[in-house]
Order: C-alpha cells, then structure tokens, then sequence
C-alpha cells in the first residue's frame, strides 16, 4: 500500500510543476498536495500528481455505480501533469545541435575512415549547463542491431554528458563488421534527452541519418524508423 513519496521526490515534483496545480494549472503555494495517480501503486515519480485541494478532490469523486460523465483516467492525468511540468521547465533546456557525421569537427576539411563514424553534440545556448543521455541504434537494411555499446555507455544512455553553454562534444565508435561488409542501406538512429538543473528529463524526438557508402557521407532522414521505449 502507498505511503508517502520521498522528500528528495516532493521536492523535485514541486519545483517542476512551479507549484502548480497539475490539473487546473493555478498557482497553488503551500495549498497544494502531491496524490498518488494510482491509489494502489507506487510512491515513485511515475505515480505522482501535484494538485491544489479542489482537485484532488474531484478525481476521486466518480461513482462507477452510476456512470454519468468521464472520470479522470491515470493516462489522461500522467499526460495534463507532464503538460504542466513541460509549462515550467522547457526555459531551462538550451538549443541543443546533435549530428552523425564522418566530418572530424577540428579540421571540416578532414573524414574519418568508415567504419569509424562520428557523433557531434553541442550546446548552443547562452545560459544554463545541463547534462544529457545518448542513445544510438543501428539499423542495417530492416534489421535493428539494438544499442551502440561502448566501454563507459556514452551511446547507450547510460552515461550523462556534461553540457556547459556554447560546448561542443564530438564523440566517435566503430559500427560492426556486418555493417562495414554488407551493400544494404545502413541508418543510424539518435535520442538525445536533456537533464535540466530541477533533474528532470526532456527527450528529443528521435533523428535518423543513412550513410552513403559511395561518397562517406550521411543524410538526416524526416522521420524514426525503429521503436523506442
């Protein structure tokens, strides 16, 4: 049975929401609870909405007796507390300039030898540093060879890379020999999230790049071709 969320998690929810509600959107001060979306389930991040008073009280008011309305469904609420959370946050995520690229960003007038292949990640912005996860798939003609993994986890999302403003990154790994050896279309696929200063992530919609193995160079593709979780 749910309990109470933690205090290092209260904190982290109130200063995501500005100490808004999260389902009628006003300020809020210190009237504001933080209820469990699922009454049954988890004291985590996930489970979480902060709301004011008359709020909290109407979405436990439906009577499955006597169905009249739409109650509030846990997605619908997860979606609206996500909206409120983005409202007061998104000023603290910088321009952010991510690329494949076999171009070595030192010297523009230099390639690197596939199948070495280059990632550049930039901060673009004038204020504040924030971190970010990389994660990086590998499709070669329909199949999805899964993760890039490397020996500290920068293409996996595993590692978090430190982004102060006006910072360029470029990274680099080797695709597999299967990729190098075969003639079919090889795509590699990026997510960047942001960690902003309140610890809360923002995820960038999925890019994807083709190589073209004639002339060692990569074309960023208008959509995702895989899944991701």
């Amino acid at each position: 049975m749910p309990k109470d969320f933690s205090e290092k998690d209260k904190i982290k929810i109130l200063l995501w929401c500005d100490r808004h509600c999260c389902l009628c959107g006003k300020p809020c001060g210190t009237d504001i609870e933080i209820a469990h979306i699922d009454s049954k389930g988890e004291d985590n991040l996930e489970n979480a909405i902060p709301l004011c008073y008359d709020c909290h009280s109407e979405i436990g008011k439906y009577n499955k007796k006597h169905p009249r309305g739409n109650k509030y469904r846990p997605e619908e609420l997860k979606t609206r507390r996500d909206q409120i959370y983005e409202e007061h946050t998104r000023h603290l995520v910088p321009p952010i300039h991510f690329e494949i690229t076999q171009n070595i960003a030192i010297n523009p007038r230099l390639n690197r030898t596939f199948p070495d292949v280059g990632f550049n990640l930039s901060h673009l912005g004038d204020s504040l540093p924030v971190k970010a996860k990389v994660e990086a798939k590998i499709i070669l003609g329909e199949k999805d060879l899964g993760l890039i993994e490397t020996k500290y986890g920068y293409y996996s999302g595993e590692a978090e890379w430190n982004l102060n403003p006006h910072t360029l990154i470029f990274g680099h790994f080797n695709v597999p020999k299967e990729c190098a050896d075969s003639t079919e279309d090889l795509k590699i696929e990026v997510r960047v999230t942001i960690i902003d200063q309140y610890d809360r992530e923002h995820k960038y919609l999925p890019q994807c790049w083709t190589y073209v193995r004639k002339d060692n160079y990569w074309f960023i593709e208008p959509r995702s071709f895989t899944k991701w979780a």
